[in-house]
């Protein structure tokens, strides 16, 4: 029963390390389009500048990232310790249980930090390259920084749709749509000058 338990653990401990890649990594994709669109908008031809916007925002998802899911699963899995202690006639210090909320609570929170960050990093690979002066900023660079957005939404989106065993595609386009939605955005407010 015990051994029946900790699978159950181990399986429910996966899902959430798996679904705040994907959320995480979705907002960073997403953050960086939309900072890809208004700089093309504004006709930015200087790659520094979206390398080191793209890098500070990746930084700021990253910690946001760390410590937000740290506290909160900390939190989390401290109040189940808890409950868990009650119903418990033994003493559980320095149990299995207990340096696991310590332990999956930091991994979970890595996870969710580093997952924005390498999406950020894949987005901004095409400045990167105009910056060494492999492809030209105007207007290769950024079409291909979006195009690098686009096919990690499909591959969020298919991931989605293989975790729900439903369709694919329908999954892929849904990621789509959502940065198709934060592109005619960002362009909107550009255009506006905001």
């Amino acid at each position: 029963m015990a051994g029946k338990k900790s699978e159950y653990s181990k399986l429910k401990f996966g899902k959430i390390a798996r679904r705040y890649f994907v959320l995480n990594g979705f907002d960073g994709i997403l953050t960086v389009l939309g900072i890809s669109v208004g700089a093309f908008v504004a006709r930015v031809s200087d790659p520094a500048i979206l390398i080191s916007s793209g890098t500070g925002t990746a930084v700021g998802l990253l910690v946001s990232g760390v410590t937000g899911a740290y506290v909160t699963e900390k939190a989390e899995r401290t109040g189940d310790l808890k409950e868990l202690k009650k119903s418990m006639i033994s003493n559980m210090e320095g149990s299995v249980h207990e340096k696991n909320v310590s332990k999956q609570s930091a991994f979970i929170a890595t996870v969710n930090g580093l997952s924005p960050l390498l999406c950020a990093f894949l987005i901004m690979i095409p400045y990167m390259l105009s910056q060494f002066g492999v492809i030209k900023m105007l207007n290769t660079a950024y079409f291909a920084s979006m195009t690098v957005s686009g096919v990690l939404l499909v591959v969020f989106g298919s991931f989605l749709g293989n975790i729900s065993k439903e369709s694919k595609i329908k999954y892929s386009l849904k990621m789509l749509l959502a940065g198709l939605v934060t592109a005619i955005l960002s362009m909107i407010l550009g255009v506006a000058g905001i």
